[in-house]
């Protein structure tokens, strides 16, 4: 009972957090249902531009999530206000170049469906931008919890708006996604922790984009390497075949559940933790021990999930039956992935060079790896053996990275 009391604040936000994470990719799965192969093809490619459009953000919100903790476990609340106002400007600035960058291409469209994905996207993207803020600004354990019953009111939200597609099709797909985000825009404006408005400040940009162009940098090579897996199908097949793809891209986020979740929660975490003067080699323990215990934890899902794919997918989605050994493979890539998370050690620490060197390796590995197992086998099935072996390899060389670093940085300090 201690145990919990004391874990209160991880375990129901990582709890709510997961709760919706798992409704979403349900929600996805019956998606698949309504919407043809090639229609959900066309939104799982241009939903790439998502990815790019983070360069309009210069970083801020990345510099927002390493510093605002920070400050504020070193009780400089004045300088987070500061950062704050500046951080909401850029993001409501960012919003608007998006939509209305993505509404103007619209028209230029040969087709009414590629005009109707274009403009949803562009309010899915300006959404996203003052969301990622928000959600930025729940840092300490009391906002964590609020955190907690806006995910578990989107976890309602996920379910109730199911009716969109299921009725109207790939129209009442793309109303769905942009009505979610709309809601979840709602919720932290009634629920936010850290109220400012938006004030654009010198020294606020300037602190935030100091740290946060490198991370962002960092973490925008980390999302091109996530997009690869379409880019790359979708250049050695068809728009079809990124569709028939999608019970594999639905077990990608289910493998990036818990680690997404968790890393929400430990990224901050270690920031207060660096401010309050706790060891590295703490930092990095606490850090290994979350990968391990999320790996133990995918072992029986792998297990169970690899013989109920297939009957699944005959059974509930026969349409996507030639994807289902592709989704068996994803699935093996879970055991590894939660490694991934051992990157906000090296975050926390603003190790540009040890940062950008990862980073640099694990996009040449996914790139290198799914052009060649795409070559050597049928497509939709070689870009998901290509993103096994990559996620094997960059976990076994972010561990000794960090161990590595961790040694040196003790004998330093000797």
């Amino acid at each position: 009972m201690q145990l919990i009391k004391r874990n209160r604040t991880v375990l129901s936000f990582s709890g709510a957090a997961m709760l919706l994470s798992v409704i979403q990719l349900i929600a996805n799965l019956l998606v698949i249902r309504w919407i043809s192969p090639e229609q959900l093809g066309i939104w799982n490619t241009i939903i790439v531009i998502k990815s790019y459009a983070l360069f309009l953000n210069f970083g801020v919100t990345n510099g927002l999530n390493r510093e605002l903790p920070f400050l504020l476990g070193r009780n400089h609340k004045r300088i987070a206000k500061r950062i704050a106002e500046s951080a909401l400007f850029v993001s409501l600035a960012a919003a608007v170049l998006a939509i209305v960058t993505l509404t103007i291409s619209s028209v230029m469209t040969e087709t009414s469906q590629m005009r109707w994905s274009l403009q949803t996207l562009g309010v899915v993207c300006a959404l996203s931008f003052i969301n990622m803020y928000y959600g930025t600004t729940f840092r300490t354990n009391q906002a964590f919890l609020l955190f907690a019953k806006i995910n578990i009111v989107l976890t309602g939200v996920e379910l109730v708006t199911l009716f969109l597609p299921g009725m109207y099709g790939y129209e009442g797909f793309l109303i769905r996604i942009a009505s979610i985000e709309i809601i979840k825009l709602t919720l932290f404006l009634l629920l936010q922790p850290f109220p400012v408005l938006p004030k654009f400040s010198r020294f606020g940009f300037l602190f935030l984009i100091s740290t946060g162009i490198p991370l962002f940098l960092s973490t925008y090579l980390s999302a091109i390497t996530d997009t690869l897996k379409r880019v790359i199908l979708k250049g050695a097949s068809s728009f079809e075949m990124v569709g028939l793809f999608s019970p594999a891209l639905a077990v990608y986020s289910l493998n990036n559940l818990l680690p997404r979740t968790l890393g929400q929660y430990i990224f901050p975490k270690l920031n207060y933790g660096l401010g309050a003067g706790r060891s590295y080699k703490e930092m990095w323990s606490k850090s290994v021990k979350f990968s391990l215990v999320n790996a133990v934890l995918m072992t029986p899902i792998v297990v169970i999930g690899w013989f109920a794919i297939p009957p699944a997918i005959n059974t509930f989605f026969p349409e996507y039956v030639v994807g289902s050994r592709a989704a068996q493979i994803a699935l093996l890539a879970g055991l590894f992935a939660p490694f991934g998370m051992l990157m906000n050690f090296f975050n926390s620490l603003k190790n540009w060079r040890w940062i950008y060197g990862l980073v640099g390796v694990k996009f040449l590995l996914f790139l290198v790896l799914q052009m060649t197992f795409v070559r050597l086998m049928p497509p939709i099935v070689g870009i998901a053996y290509g993103v096994l072996f990559a996620e094997f390899v960059f976990s076994v060389v972010i561990f000794c990275a960090g161990s590595l670093l961790v040694r040196r940085m003790k004998m330093s300090a000797a």
